[in-house]
């Protein structure tokens, strides 16, 4: 492998492994701080392409030397050369020098890799690179207090849970018509929702009404919340026929299954409300 060759190896691989930190490795021959090959320059413009287009990007350069290129004092100009030599070629590609935030000449003190790599060269002559990039954007806080999922900018209920499809309110004219979490039979408290309901349908002959059921996510998994929304429904309405109700005033009949509860499910007592059927008055 020829020398120019082995120096593209070697950059490729600096330039993978310091890919997290975003550095750069710029080889520099031995004792030398003047680049002659084009490979070289091309990734010195690389960096230059980046900071062009994106102008909140800075960046610092650091030069080396290697510990047998001379003294101490030699190693520390040269070093010095070689990150002088990076700073002047990005400012004659256009970046402007406020963006250079620091310019540092470490001599031979930090003898970075091995002294030599697997075909030989000298790895320690070198300049870097780093580009600093600034911290992400902040997200918006999204701030929803009747925890709905819909963000109080967006919601005309901000303070009672509610839905997507009422701008954020929860919906109106209904009878919440309680069932026992898991279960689909009707209890106690269901048989008093209903008998004030027929009630209410007894005085008010016009009146139509429609059905929805409804399971809350904790009860199952979607097809089994599913199932006892359809079974709460359904018994809704066997027990309003029970009673000589008239079905035709029962105008529509949908399933929500999980989908559209009452409350975020917090606490036990939320979890219990979300158990449910729920009449709709029609007037």
């Amino acid at each position: 492998m020829n020398f120019k060759k082995r120096l593209v190896v070697f950059f490729l691989m600096c330039s993978f492994a310091a890919s997290a930190s975003d550095t750069t490795v710029i080889r520099f021959d031995y004792k030398q701080s003047a680049l002659f090959h084009q490979f070289t320059f091309t990734a010195i413009d690389s960096v230059v392409d980046i900071l062009l287009k994106n102008h909140a990007v800075t960046l610092s350069i650091d030069g080396y030397a290697y510990k047998d290129e001379g003294s101490d004092t030699i190693c520390y100009w040269l070093s010095l050369n070689r990150a002088l030599f990076i700073q002047t070629y990005v400012l004659g590609r256009g970046i402007d020098s406020a963006r250079i935030i620091s310019l540092k000449a470490y001599g031979k003190t930090r003898q970075k890799y091995v002294n030599k790599d697997k075909d030989g060269l000298t790895v320690n002559c070198r300049a870097e690179i780093i580009l600093n990039y600034p911290p992400p954007p902040k997200k918006p806080q999204f701030l929803d207090r009747d925890e709905d999922g819909i963000a109080d900018n967006e919601d005309k209920c901000p303070d009672v849970f509610g839905y997507a499809d009422n701008a954020g309110c929860p919906d109106s004219n209904i009878v919440v018509v309680p069932f026992p979490v898991q279960e689909s039979a009707l209890y106690f408290k269901t048989y008093t929702v209903l008998d004030s309901v027929l009630s209410v349908l007894k005085k008010h002959p016009t009146y139509t009404i429609s059905i929805t059921g409804h399971a809350y996510k904790n009860e199952g998994i979607n097809a089994v919340c599913e199932q006892l929304g359809a079974e709460r429904m359904e018994m809704v309405k066997q027990y309003l026929l029970s009673r000589q109700f008239d079905g035709k005033r029962i105008s529509s009949m949908k399933n929500y299954g999980n989908t559209r509860p009452l409350n975020a499910g917090k606490t036990p007592l939320d979890i219990q409300a979300n158990a449910r059927a729920e009449i709709i008055f029609s007037y």
